[in-house]
């Protein structure tokens, strides 16, 4: 149909300069009809177009594999607490932001560091008149309040949930430090005050500035351990409105084999031009930060530590088995070398797999993993600008050096031709440049970055992982969603200081 359109009349757009067609393909020249490349090089000159855009660098429209968009812009909105270098600090900027915000229900704050600050006493935020909650940077613990705590009902004779810890002092009373699945037991509260437009009111200007840094479109994981934010009608309104910049891929959590059913429903109800259902996210083990995640092999400086992790073998089975019979892709949380394993036995099990499922993070990867994941077909989706805070933080010290200097090998991954998407996991990372992300793997990774897999991953690699056909490439038949930049993406040195240009999604800015 293309080529027949092509031959009778010029195209909508002919793009002219350097053409990133893939991460390794250039051409001189693009055509572009309702939306589609419909021709490369010569054949695009010849054709022709009704507008002609000149441009220095082109490159296929750049993707996030991770982020938590919506939650991120709603914590961002709020209480920031990055950087915070001690309690004391942490307690006086939240007295301060509830005397600033009288009509906030919850005191709600993100961003401090588990590295910097341990394991803070939330009961030294008592002074504070209302509940609240504050999320470390990577959203795996929490310190909240003993208002908080009483509103949850949480007390000494409180359980631990399977899947977290309420921290407790010598008496054996909550100290309102709460990790991993334990922050759902308060979260699920505090987010219920919330309506959507409070909830959202900080997602319009976060979605300008990912647009605004080359980002065409996102994986947003409406989760986080033990937050559950699935609203995907957000973002059907903003569509219908005309005022979704971007493309989003949603998922929903998965904390049981009792979730996967209601949210395969759910993803066939909420989807609309730019918005479509990615499918679920389960968390297999912990964090980096809270040094939660699951290894084979014991923590250095504790041989009874190896990590934590939330689904019995049995359970992962069941939920991969179900997910495949509703055909829908998962994306786990894999952090250590068990969980990858775990993951990894758990596809094993199937007899065939129909959908495209991504692990997140895989930092350490076991010797002999690499060749599984790629027989079964896996997308391994990274986020380069972890590797220098995790190397501050305790990980890098329980692990001990030899493990640790085998973690985060993103070269890795690409040299063995295993499909990699690329991403923030935003606001973890709270910049979503992808040039800044990818210049961060060149020169702060375990292995410096060549800046073509970095570009394969934030084009094809994501949009592979997102379940993308006509995503990825600028090659004909494709989806026009490109990005001009004013400098080479592939030269490294250059990638901290290349600006967008202008960005075009299905052809149009």
């Amino acid at each position: 149909m293309w080529f027949l359109l092509a031959c009778t009349q010029p195209a909508d757009l002919l793009v002219t300069g350097t053409i990133h067609v893939t991460s390794t393909s250039t051409s001189e020249a693009m055509a572009i009809t309702d939306g589609r490349v419909v021709a490369l090089g010569q054949d695009a000159l010849d054709l022709g177009g009704n507008t002609l855009l000149e441009a220095d660098h082109v490159v296929p429209g750049m993707q996030d594999s991770h982020t938590h968009l919506l939650a991120g812009s709603f914590a961002m909105d709020r209480l920031l607490l990055l950087g915070t270098p001690s309690e004391t600090q942490l307690i006086d900027k939240a007295e301060t932001y509830a005397d600033e915000n009288p009509d906030e229900p919850w005191i709600v704050g993100y961003g401090w560091l588990p590295e910097q600050l341990g394991e803070p006493d939330g009961r030294n935020l008592d002074g504070i008149d209302r509940p609240v909650i504050l999320v470390d940077n990577s959203g795996h613990s929490a310190v909240v309040n003993s208002q908080a705590l009483a509103i949850a009902g949480i007390d000494a004779d409180t359980p631990d949930p399977d899947d977290g810890t309420i921290v407790r002092d010598e008496e054996g009373d909550p100290t309102g430090y709460l990790i991993e699945g334990a922050l759902s037991l308060v979260s699920e509260v505090a987010i219920g005050s919330y309506d959507d437009d409070l909830l959202a009111s900080g997602l319009a200007p976060t979605l300008d500035r990912f647009h605004g840094v080359g980002i065409t479109g996102v994986a947003d994981i409406l989760a986080l351990p033990g937050f559950d934010l699935t609203r995907p009608w957000i973002y059907e309104d903003l569509d219908a409105a005309g005022e979704l910049p971007i493309r989003i891929t949603w998922y929903g959590p998965i904390f049981s084999l009792e979730d996967v059913a209601p949210l395969a429903e759910a993803g066939t109800l909420h989807q609309s031009d730019r918005v479509r259902f990615g499918g679920g996210k389960l968390w297999v083990d912990g964090s980096m930060g809270t040094n939660t995640a699951w290894t084979t092999e014991a923590y250095e400086d504790d041989p009874e530590q190896f990590g934590n992790h939330y689904f019995t073998a049995d359970d992962l089975v069941a939920i991969v088995t179900e997910a495949e019979a509703l055909s829908m892709p998962l994306k786990l949380h894999v952090n250590g070398d068990g969980a990858v394993r775990a993951a990894i036995e758990a596809f094993e099990a199937q007899p065939l797999l129909t959908q495209q499922h991504t692990l997140e993070h895989a930092t350490l990867i076991a010797e002999g993993d690499l060749e599984r994941i790629r027989a079964l077909g896996l997308v391994v989706s990274v986020q380069p600008s972890h590797v220098l805070p995790a190397s501050l933080g305790d990980t890098a010290e329980s692990w001990g050096d030899e493990r640790f200097g085998r973690a985060y090998d993103h070269v890795g991954l690409f040299e063995e031709g295993i499909p990699t998407a690329m991403g923030t996991d935003w606001p973890v990372w709270p910049e979503p440049s992808p040039l800044l992300t990818s210049w961060s793997g060149y020169q702060h990774g375990q292995r410096s970055l060549d800046p073509a897999y970095a570009l394969d991953g934030y084009t094809r690699g994501t949009a592979q992982s997102l379940g993308f056909t006509d995503l990825g490439t600028l090659e004909v038949d494709m989806l026009a969603d490109f990005v001009l930049l004013d400098g080479d993406p592939l030269d490294g040195d250059l990638l901290n200081e290349i600006e967008v240009v202008e960005v075009y999604i299905g052809g149009a800015r």
